[in-house]
């Protein structure tokens, strides 16, 4: 079984409609679920996911920060001493990985989500704590408070406000309060892109239009991100749909979609939706 991208209704893992909302859905490939286990339980764990994790910190500078400044992040590992910690983590996880298999959950997408969601937290800690000075816009440390936490404990609108920092620094365009939105331009913006399911509940709406319209921006819901640019089709990603988000020169993609909503915001929101993405897969 697998559920609607749009509206969450299970459906059968071939269904290319959903019976529900009508919405197509994604081409259903089983090889992508039948995939292999990044860390091989036979070998030296430590070892792997020390080799891999540098793969992963490059990986996550050219997606979200700059790809020339990847030296200067490497070497802010050693100097920092931040590779000592990472050890320690290491052995920790080589631990628990082992005592995953006793259990039964050697799985590779047991393995695979483990390792993934290891790496991400330590590259969050890193590159917050550690890194300032070299990522072009400040990440809040409000994001780390929220690591190894599960999506059901969650507040996902102190999520949102947190991950694009909008308790400090809130846009006039920016409504987390429907009620305070003017009504032609949440209008405009529910005509032009914002089209949730029924019940799906509105978080946030950015009005990114030039004259102030509503006509383009883009909405966080429960489920989902709708947005609209300029002399573009509306588009949609539900969290749990979420592959692919990466910086591209000034703006970014998101599942291969050009999404822009200025160069702090782009990179905060690609931190955000990584996060969507672990808890929702």
């Amino acid at each position: 079984m697998k559920k609607c991208f749009r509206c969450q209704t299970p459906l059968p893992t071939d269904a290319r409609f959903c019976f529900h909302c009508g919405a197509p859905q994604p081409e259903w490939n089983e090889s992508k679920v039948r995939t292999a286990a990044v860390i091989d339980l036979e070998e030296d764990i430590e070892a792997q996911l020390s080799e891999k994790f540098f793969i992963a910190l490059k990986l996550r500078v050219e997606r979200e920060h700059l790809a020339e400044r990847l030296p200067e992040y490497s070497e802010r590992l050693y100097q920092s001493g931040f590779r000592d910690i990472i050890g320690r983590r290491f052995a920790q996880a080589a631990d628990r990985l082992q005592q995953m298999s006793m259990l039964g959950m050697d799985q590779a997408r047991d393995i695979n989500n483990y390792v993934e969601e290891l790496y991400e937290e330590l590259l969050d800690f890193f590159v917050i704590r550690y890194c300032k000075d070299l990522n072009e816009v400040e990440l809040p440390d409000a994001i780390l408070k929220y690591q190894s936490v599960p999506f059901s404990e969650v507040n996902l609108f102190e999520v949102i406000r947190d991950y694009l920092n909008l308790g400090v620094d809130k846009p006039a365009n920016f409504f987390t309060d429907l009620l305070q939105m003017p009504l032609p331009r949440l209008k405009n913006a529910s005509q032009a892109y914002l089209f949730p399911s029924h019940g799906e509940k509105i978080i946030l709406v950015a009005d990114l239009s030039i004259l102030a319209t509503g006509k383009e921006g883009f909405g966080l819901t429960e489920r989902g991100l709708y947005w609209k640019a300029v002399l573009q089709k509306p588009q949609v990603v539900m969290y749990s749909y979420l592959s692919e988000c990466r910086r591209t020169a000034d703006w970014i993609e998101i599942n291969g979609h050009f999404f822009d909503a200025g160069k702090p915001l782009n990179l905060r929101l690609l931190r955000l939706l990584g996060r969507l993405r672990l808890w929702c897969r």
